[in-house]
């Protein structure tokens, strides 16, 4: 049995054909309202009292009121830290990752990582790369120009805590995110959330999904645009569930709820649609956008990713792989299309560089692709570069 507020397509689309049986639960568990949902167009609407362009005026005042009342308040930010870029004001040159083509995230304060053995180790504030863990000092001048002019862009959950602790000194904020601990840390957060020890709790991921707080009437969403512009033909299906996701934490006892959705695109469909907590209309027209484009689930995908330490090999090897693929019955009796080779979205991680190969058809495609795969490996000889087959990908990135 599968159950969610925000299915997903493949299971709408099994749900059509018969293969799964659809129950819908119409109200809450204790028959409260939905929250209502305000759109601000950051577009339009400037910063409050703090200045900041991330807290806007109407989530201002809406904190204000919240706090007033005695309270509680969830803010959603989907990106960890204090500033996801630092950059140079004199080149432009971003201080970016040795390992990783990812610039670094500022940390100000300490935090945790995971070691191999699972276990958790205190890492100090810094640079930090949320790929690969690599660490280092926040340097003082451009490695590039050596210019002393170094500033700090966007806004994460730690720079956010901040802002809110100065914006409203009474009260009390705590920030829920992978940097905060383990298990054991963010209990503890939420235990003091729940014993009303907590006026504002900000996070990412973290805090959407799963929470009963009776006392939360307000829920913002910072920045609900982040999401839509990844490179995944199922950003906007994402986006959407963490909307809907994270406003059921609003309301769910006796008090209203309501919610406040930050964005600059008030007009696309993940966003409008959230809004109205309309979830068969977002549905109904993904799934069109899907089987006009040919996405699942009105198609299968196989992603054949590699990565290797040596790029040319790595791309030369992609490229056996793809001609491998076309060379294939399904492709040329035009039941199966290749896309590629191309790097992928992020081309290198922990100095491995990264290329993929895209196979997307009506038909089941893994046997053909393993044979073209094992073909191609064969004429390479054994190597350092890995291929893995991910068979209707849930990622695309």
């Amino acid at each position: 049995m599968l159950g969610s507020a925000t299915p997903s397509l493949e299971s709408v689309a099994l749900a059509r054909q018969g293969r799964m049986t659809t129950l819908r639960l119409l109200d809450r568990a204790k028959k409260q309202p939905l929250p209502s949902v305000r759109i601000v167009d950051l577009r339009h609407v400037g910063a409050g009292p703090s200045g900041h362009p991330k807290l806007s005026l109407p989530l201002h005042r809406a904190l204000e009121h919240v706090l007033a009342q005695k309270e509680q308040a969830i803010l959603f930010l989907n990106r960890r830290g204090f500033a996801p870029t630092l950059i140079c004001e004199a080149c432009g040159e971003i201080v970016r990752c040795p390992r990783c083509d990812v610039s670094l995230t500022l940390h100000n304060r300490r935090g945790t990582r995971a070691r191999r053995d699972g276990t958790l180790e205190e890492v100090p504030p810094g640079l930090r790369c949320h790929y690969c863990d690599h660490l280092e000092a926040t340097p003082r001048a451009c490695k590039k120009c050596k210019a002393e002019k170094l500033s700090l862009e966007g806004t994460g959950t730690e720079k956010l805590e901040e802002v809110l602790a100065a914006a409203f000194p009474a009260a009390r904020v705590a920030r829920l995110d992978r940097d905060v601990g383990g298990g054991k840390q963010v209990e503890q957060i939420l235990r003091r959330v729940r014993a009303r020890e907590v006026d504002i709790l900000v996070g990412t991921q973290m805090v959407t999904k799963g929470h009963d707080l009776p006392f939360v009437t307000l829920v913002g969403v910072i920045d609900a645009d982040g999401a839509l512009s990844l490179p995944d033909f199922r950003a906007a299906e994402r986006t959407f569930q963490l909307l809907v996701q994270v406003a059921g934490r609003a309301g769910r006892a006796d008090l209203e709820g309501t919610v406040i959705v930050q964005t600059r695109s008030p007009d696309h469909p993940a966003i409008a649609c959230a809004a109205r907590h309309d979830v068969l209309g977002f549905l109904a027209h993904e799934l069109k956008d899907r089987e006009e484009l040919g996405y699942p689930p009105f198609s299968r995908l196989v992603l054949v990713r590699l990565e290797g330490p040596d790029e040319p090999r790595t791309a030369a090897l992609a490229a056996k792989l793809a001609e491998a693929a076309r060379a294939t019955p399904e492709v040329s009796e035009g039941h199966v299309e290749v896309a590629g080779p191309m790097p992928a979205p992020m081309p290198r991680v922990r100095e491995r560089y990264r290329y993929r190969v895209l196979l997307r058809g009506q038909r089941p495609l893994v046997r053909n692709v393993a044979m073209a795969v094992r073909a191609a490996l064969a004429a390479e000889g054994k190597g350092a570069v890995r291929v893995i087959l991910d068979v209707d990908p849930l990622s695309m990135m």
